[in-house]
């Protein structure tokens, strides 16, 4: 937050007389409410303050801090609101008129980078509560304590433009702020999945082919025949040396006994038969990760929006979602799960588990992944059906454009053939990507 600017919205809120509303809308959002028309968001990110405008859903707080928030700022008459001089800090003085007595408060936004901070002090400067409790060798932010106020200082930055449309400004500061976080959210994921995506390829690579498997398996099962058939005249400590057989010369440097290597080498050649007939199995199923990943990849490209991004890569994983991973896919957004199906396997087992009252979303008259949402009886709100929808659209289909996808409870799915269906009843979205 620059000093120039800070000042020239303090000058911008003085026509205001009440604050109405007061809340935190985020860690460290507070809104409030000008005289019960004019919303801003007071962001306190140490990494980026910033004042805006914008409509933030935001969650309930409780803590002693917004407790004492309330209590001090709703529906209190505002007596001054100034900008120190020198200093990066927006002071808001109010007062709370009572039956009997007034109570005078004082909020101190401070936007001064690694100790950004929102201080309430009562009228003799005494800290009620802080955004953030600290200590340093020359200011301690604790409640009780006299608010110890920061000195001017020198501040250099560049030249401020004069603002002339206050309601533009705080529009595009919110939209810059949302686009660096946007930049963010999708470099940490698109590196994240980059590495998988490397890692799965370096392991299909690595696979070796079912007729290289089934001549090591020969090989070994040769060298193994080849023991038995001469164990008579090998010696015990013999370890190193050479035996013609069918015309044909074999080498051996062994580490025990011949009779026990043999059976080891019979043993090994059985592994590799059984492996050379998993191996298309197993290239099968790191080629569905990679589809999956690079799906997943594709999404967060295609996205702007920071809650699609946040909820389609959660930071923290049910260790529960482990099970069946190679299938399907879990994602949460408040009390709602979202399952979609990864591969074919993964679209019956959605078939074969969902509940007749969870809801399954299907693209309208294209092969597509499968999504089911659980739910306890309760109705699909907006948010559920756009993100069901969007992640629908994004695993099934390569193209951009217009997609329309189908939606129902699964009591009115009928299943033809595996993943093959019939279904009534439905509704459709519409989603681009």
């Amino acid at each position: 937050m620059k000093y120039k600017v800070l000042i020239q919205i303090a000058e911008f809120l003085n026509k205001f007389k009440k604050i109405s509303i007061i809340k935190r809308v985020a860690d460290t959002a507070i809104l409030i409410k000008f005289d019960n028309k004019f919303e801003l968001i007071f962001d306190l990110n140490k990494s980026g303050s910033s004042i805006y405008k914008a409509n933030l859903k935001g969650k309930t707080y409780k803590a002693p801090f917004d407790i004492v928030l309330q209590k001090r700022f709703l529906n209190a008459k505002i007596l001054s609101l100034n900008v120190p001089q020198n200093n990066r800090i927006l002071h808001i003085r109010v007062c709370l008129e009572g039956s009997y007595k007034k109570m005078i408060s004082n909020l101190y936004l401070e936007f001064t980078g690694r100790f950004t901070n929102a201080i309430i002090t009562d009228e003799n400067d005494v800290i009620l509560e802080a955004l953030r409790h600290f200590s340093t060798e020359f200011r301690q932010i604790s409640v009780g304590k006299n608010l110890i106020h920061l000195n001017p200082c020198e501040i250099k930055e560049k030249p401020s433009e004069q603002i002339s449309d206050f309601e533009a400004f705080f529009e595009d500061e919110f939209l810059k702020i949302q686009n660096k976080k946007i930049a963010q959210i999708k470099t940490a994921k698109i590196q994240s999945i980059e590495k998988k995506i490397a890692n799965l390829n370096m392991h299909l690579n690595s696979l070796q082919s079912k007729d290289e498997l089934l001549k090591q398996a020969e090989i070994c099962s040769k060298k193994a025949e080849v023991l038995v058939a001469n164990l008579y005249k090998i010696k015990d400590y013999e370890r190193k040396f050479e035996i013609k057989f069918n015309e044909e010369i074999f080498k051996f440097d062994l580490k025990n006994p011949a009779k026990f290597e043999a059976n080891d080498l019979f043993k090994l050649a059985k592994k590799y038969r059984q492996k050379a007939k998993n191996i298309a199995i197993q290239s099968q199923n790191l080629q569905d990760k990679l589809v999956f990943l690079q799906n997943l990849l594709k999404a967060v490209l295609n996205s702007n929006d920071p809650e699609f991004l946040e909820n389609l890569l959660p930071k923290n994983t049910n260790k529960k979602d482990f099970k069946n991973a190679d299938i399907i896919e879990n994602f949460y957004i408040g009390e709602y799960k979202i399952i979609l199906g990864k591969n074919e396997k993964g679209n019956e087992f959605l078939l074969s588990n969902a509940k007749k009252d969870d809801f399954w979303f299907h693209l309208k008259d294209l092969p597509s992944a499968h999504v089911i949402v659980k739910t306890n009886k309760q109705s699909l709100n907006d948010e559920i059906i756009k993100f069901a929808s969007r992640i629908c659209a994004e695993f099934s289909v390569n193209e951009k454009g217009k997609y329309l996808v189908d939606w129902t409870k699964k009591i009115n799915v009928k299943v033809v053939n595996k993943a093959f269906v019939n279904y009534t009843n439905y509704s459709t979205t519409e989603v681009i990507i």
